[in-house]
């Protein structure tokens, strides 16, 4: 015979030295079940990548025709017209657009929000000084994905310790998988480019 159940809970019959009734007993349990503290959330696995900064057009310092740095995951954001495509479209937000465009459409936050939304940058290698410009970019990737129904997860910032990489060169981690196997910066950008198309 399966035990009586009180409450959402089974109630198995207690010793006789046990005199609270069952009722109250299964109330207090779950009590004590409320301020058990929650188990954390799994990690999140992240992956190292490198952005080649080549698609921001009002940042021409940074469009270098070459990079002069090599590393295992690079990626070209110039190959990655997303990130152009929703950083305008985020811009288009606060832009009246009855009126004649700003010569200067899109701004730095405008970039780093459109990266949080098309690529899930979970967290950026910055100087300390661009801390406040991606809280902004993390407020405008919000309100884009508040819009149009889109997943946000706010990207956070991490000191930069890489003094010697080159300017154009933005340090990143997704949750995308790095290839088994390195394609280079323009096999990457392709295999990129198909995954967040899916």
């Amino acid at each position: 015979m399966k035990p009586p159940q009180q409450g959402g809970f089974i109630v198995f019959n207690r010793l006789p030295e046990y005199t609270k009734p069952m009722e109250t007993t299964a109330m207090n349990t779950a009590q004590k079940l409320d301020t058990l503290p929650l188990m954390p959330a799994t990690e999140e696995v992240l992956h190292q990548w490198y952005l080649v900064v080549d698609g921001n057009a009002h940042r021409p310092d940074l469009c270098a025709d070459q990079v002069g740095f090599t590393a295992s995951g690079m990626l070209s954001e110039a190959m990655l017209p997303a990130i152009r495509s929703t950083a305008c479209l985020i811009a288009a937000m606060r832009h009246d657009l009855n009126s004649s465009s700003p010569d200067t459409f899109t701004e730095e936050a405008d970039w780093f929000a459109a990266r949080i939304l098309v690529l899930s940058a979970r967290v950026f290698h910055l100087d300390v000084s661009l801390f406040p410009m991606l809280n902004l970019a993390n407020e405008r990737a919000q309100a884009f994905a508040r819009r149009h129904n889109l997943a946000f997860t706010p990207a956070r910032a991490r000191m930069s310790l890489h003094a010697g990489r080159p300017g154009n060169m933005l340090i990143m981690q997704l949750p995308h998988r790095l290839p088994a196997s390195d394609l280079g910066l323009v096999g990457n950008s392709l295999a990129m480019k198909q995954q967040i198309n899916a």
